[in-house]
């Protein structure tokens, strides 16, 4: 195990716990566990090809799309049919 997984995870889950809110933002209560694997998993994959062991923001995205059930490709495809405009969300196709 790397000591750079373990700092990095536990100063994440001390922020959740203090701020329960901005979980609940992310992720189900009853998905937190879930979660927090995750992040682990990406956390060492990163330390394993000699990054950072913290997540950048497109990786902690695609976690919370998973843990929501959802598919991030095809989540991100609709996403980018999709232009905001000042008037609201319009499509070109």
């Amino acid at each position: 195990m790397s000591v750079d997984v373990d700092i990095y995870m536990n100063n994440i889950i001390k922020f959740f716990k203090e701020n329960q809110n901005d979980l609940l933002n992310l992720v189900p209560k009853d998905k937190e566990e879930e979660f927090y694997a995750k992040i682990r998993e990406q956390a060492f994959k990163n330390f394993n090809k000699g990054e950072e062991a913290s997540l950048t923001q497109p990786q902690l995205m695609e976690i919370c799309v998973r843990v929501n059930g959802k598919d991030p490709v095809l989540d991100k495809k609709i996403k980018d049919i999709f232009i905001t405009t000042k008037y609201g969300l319009i499509c070109l196709n």
